[in-house]
């Protein structure tokens, strides 16, 4: 039977599955399987709303990287490219640039960044002067064809390269996570 429910749960995909939906078909014993293979780290369980979800490992982590911006944001750079759903098909990244650049390389990597990035903060502040990354980011991932991933890894190097002329503030939805906390807008200090 454990065989049988894991293999439901893996065919849900990362849209997961309804616990109530497993124990209606598998039973009152459902519940005790469920507790085993939470236990042993082959399942994860969260609440969404008022019904408990249930994923395998790599379902979960593909629901985390499609519904949670700051989930994706530190996969994409952990992984230095953009993390792919095993649901989906595979492909090489070979000969791909990745996204980690050192901070030394900074300047010789994309020399007019910061220039077009303080350019962005003074055309686009609101009136208490924070632009949201992400006006910042349509601009210039336009204008300099960069991915969104590769934008904030440049901006999270320049960030803190220049920390006396940049001041960060949570919230919003998307950014540079730092400390666990998004940081979605910024100003010139």
């Amino acid at each position: 039977m454990i065989e049988k429910i894991l293999h439901r749960i893996t065919s849900a995909g990362p849209d997961g599955i309804k616990k109530a939906e497993l124990k209606k078909k598998f039973g009152a014993r459902c519940d005790a399987i469920l507790q085993n293979l939470l236990d042993k780290g082959d399942i994860f369980v969260e609440k969404k709303g008022n019904a408990y979800f249930v994923w395998t490992k790599d379902n979960y982590v593909s629901y985390l990287s499609k519904n949670d911006p700051k989930v994706k944001l530190v996969l994409n750079m952990v992984n230095g490219t953009k993390h792919i759903d095993k649901t989906n098909e595979h492909t090489s990244n070979l000969g791909q640039p990745t996204a980690n650049t050192s901070l030394q390389n900074f300047a010789a990597s994309n020399p007019t960044f910061k220039i077009e990035f303080d350019k962005c903060l003074s055309e686009s502040p609101t009136s208490i002067g924070w632009t949201p990354f992400s006006q910042v980011r349509k601009k210039i991932c336009e204008s300099q064809k960069l991915s969104p991933e590769r934008f904030y890894v440049l901006v999270a190097e320049l960030v803190e390269r220049h920390r006396e002329n940049y001041e960060l503030s949570s919230g919003g939805e998307e950014g540079i996570v730092t400390r666990g906390l998004i940081h979605g807008f910024v100003r010139n200090v």
